[in-house]
């Protein structure tokens, strides 16, 4: 049994694979990351097993580490340099979010091809790995919520919406356009971005969609694709088995 630690910029979550060798994992714990404490997480997690980290917050890593370095029994840490049998073929590997290495990582292994990996969370992040098992970049934009709160602080009138009441354009009010404008303009700019990046590799790019949001733009999405929720947890779990000491 290993635990798979994934720490966004909004939230903590954590999932339990009773069996490494198998997909299957057990979400066991979530919480928005203003409202974390570490040491609570104690409660959900048994003493003496290992752990891999997926964390795109430097300050709440470093806390979890201190807390937990002799708490598990191995802690495994996502970066660039992590074995991944991916080629971080982008300027500076470094820089690219663990949170994308390990969702490419998942969807490679998914179909063994041109895949493009849309996470809808803080941010919308599309990541492209090649059939040669090379991630060669993609694009990011603000995220549904992130434009939402956006508008809200930099406009005297509009509040935020809740997107999740009918999405339709033309928006008859206030709200509904820029429900509208925000769900229906991400997905256009999804779908035109993975046609601009597919044209550009001369590639057909299988599309794999997860994050929190990532249900929601589903429902809109015209080009085809597949959502998983779960896939930054099944990326960890390959990578521990890439990485883990027999």
């Amino acid at each position: 049994m290993f635990y798979a630690i994934k720490i966004g910029n909004s939230t903590l979550g954590i999932a339990k694979f009773s069996n490494p060798l198998e997909s299957k994992c057990e979400p066991i714990f979530s919480s928005p990351l203003k409202d974390l404490n570490c040491e609570k997480l104690k409660d959900y997690i048994e003493k003496g097993h290992d752990c891999v980290v997926c964390s795109v917050v430097p300050s709440v890593s470093e806390q979890f580490f201190n807390i937990f370095k002799e708490y598990f029994a191995s802690i495994i840490n996502v970066n660039s340099k992590i074995k991944s049998d991916l080629i971080i073929a982008v300027d500076n590997p470094e820089k690219l979010g663990a949170d994308r290495l390990t969702c490419c990582v998942a969807a490679f292994n998914l179909f063994r091809g041109n895949v493009a990996v849309v996470d809808a969370g803080t941010a919308t992040t599309i990541t492209v790995v090649t059939e040669r098992a090379e991630i060669v970049g993609g694009a990011i934009i603000p995220g549904l919520h992130t434009m939402n709160i956006a508008l809200h602080n930099y406009t005297a009138l509009l509040s935020p919406v809740n997107l999740e009441e009918p999405v339709f354009l033309p928006g008859s009010n206030t709200e509904s356009a820029i429900r509208g404008g925000i769900v229906l303009g991400t997905c256009y700019a999804i779908e035109g971005i993975i046609r601009e990046i597919g044209q550009s590799l001369k590639a057909n790019l299988k599309v794999v969609l997860t994050g929190g949001y990532g249900s929601l733009l589903s429902r809109f999405l015209k080009i085809s694709h597949i959502l998983n929720p779960y896939l930054v947890f099944e990326g960890m779990r390959l990578i521990y088995l890439k990485n883990i000491k027999n």
